[in-house]
């Protein structure tokens, strides 16, 4: 069993080094970046704590166990600031949310240094650990509050994707559905380890070896996804306007700013004059900030007049174009030649699977339905 042991951990030493040199050598590192070195470091001496532990390296050990003993109270925020920091600009992040480490520092003066002070003069010092001595019941409870940030940014994590349909004409381009995947195996990973504290709580240690090994396996293996997938990922920052007023909903998405009729007219004409004339929607990288621009107003004024006047989200705005210019050179006998796919790629869809999502809700039918019954 130690030499499986060993070699998980010497393997999870070895891919956690080569994510963080990936990380520290990326020439574009932004914020997100950065919170995932600070994880995957904190990752490798909770990997380091483990090793030593299991050869008897007492000097790696003390220096160790002071991060690995709260890592559970360290690991729930980092990764919950971490999503906040791929949909939110980078301005005050950290400083604003720094109240959520607070636990980790009160936990590290009242439990971890007393606990390596005492490890170090080899009896204990302090008689209020005692009754915390190779008892489930701390691990438990940090069990419990890393589940419940967790589950905050699984929560926060669908919020922002919601919102991306307000902001985003595809979600290619900024694919998060990794995230997800790592959000839920993470979350499985903790049930999994709580569900053996709370039989070891129950009926007592059912095992010779720590079953803290299973749980440190299945995590080497969701650091090197998350440390794989995370370090190309781009932040999809989205406006402040959209988070405040209102997430998912188009009629609420703009509630703080009111314009007239006629002003809604006339930027409604304006809209029309740049989808036809520019045609912005082939552009497949297009958001609704870049889409502003073009029209000369700005992002809140232009998502009320998609989500309140025309009661439509961007995406589906953008994408209703996309569709209504395939269906246009479907049409056309000449473009027999190309694909369905390819006159999708060149309307500025991005993916195969957005695109027959798209043209189906807008015509009730597949693109390949559509085209037969354009000669029969």
């Amino acid at each position: 069993m130690n030499l499986v042991a060993d070699f998980i951990l010497v393997f999870g030493f070895a891919i956690t080094t080569v994510m963080l040199f990936i990380l520290a050598n990326s020439k574009k590192r932004r914020l997100p970046q950065k919170i995932l070195m600070v994880f995957l470091t904190f990752v490798l001496l909770t990997i380091a704590c483990f090793y030593a532990n299991l050869h008897d390296l007492r000097f790696l050990y003390l220096v160790t166990v002071f991060f690995e003993n709260g890592e559970r109270l360290l690991f729930g925020p980092i990764i919950y600031i971490y999503v906040k920091s791929l949909f939110l600009k980078e301005r005050h992040l950290i400083r604003n949310h720094f109240g959520h480490f607070i636990p980790f520092l009160l936990y590290t003066i009242v439990v971890t240094i007393p606990l390596v002070i005492s490890i170090f003069f080899g009896k204990p010092i302090f008689d209020y650990l005692v009754p915390l001595h190779d008892r489930p019941y701390l691990s438990f409870s940090k069990d419990l509050y890393l589940i419940v940030y967790i589950l905050f940014s699984i929560r926060h994590f669908f919020r922002f994707k919601s919102i991306m349909k307000f902001n985003y004409s595809s979600f290619i381009a900024a694919n998060i559905e990794w995230l997800k995947k790592f959000l839920f195996s993470f979350l499985g990973l903790l049930l999994i380890d709580l569900l053996i504290t709370t039989y070891e709580v129950v009926f007592g240690h059912f095992t010779d070896w720590d079953t803290g090994y299973v749980t440190v396996t299945i995590l080497i293996f969701l650091v090197a996804y998350l440390g794989y997938k995370g370090a190309k990922q781009s932040a999809i920052v989205v406006p402040d306007f959209l988070i405040n007023e209102g997430v998912g909903k188009a009629n609420t998405a703009n509630r703080s700013i009111e314009l007239s009729e006629e002003e809604l007219s006339d930027l409604k004409r304006k809209l029309e004059e740049v989808i036809s004339n520019e045609k912005p929607y082939l552009d497949q990288e297009i958001t609704l900030s870049s889409l502003a621009k073009l029209v000369g107003t700005s992002e809140k004024k232009l998502s009320t007049l998609l989500n309140q006047s025309l009661e439509i989200s961007f995406y589906d705005f953008i994408n209703g174009h996309r569709v209504a210019a395939v269906k246009e050179k479907l049409k056309e006998e000449e473009n027999n030649k190309y694909s369905i796919i390819g006159l999708a790629y060149a309307a500025g869809f991005n993916s195969k699977s957005s695109f027959y999502r798209a043209f189906k809700k807008e015509t009730g039918v597949s693109p390949v339905a559509y085209k037969k019954k354009q000669y029969n």
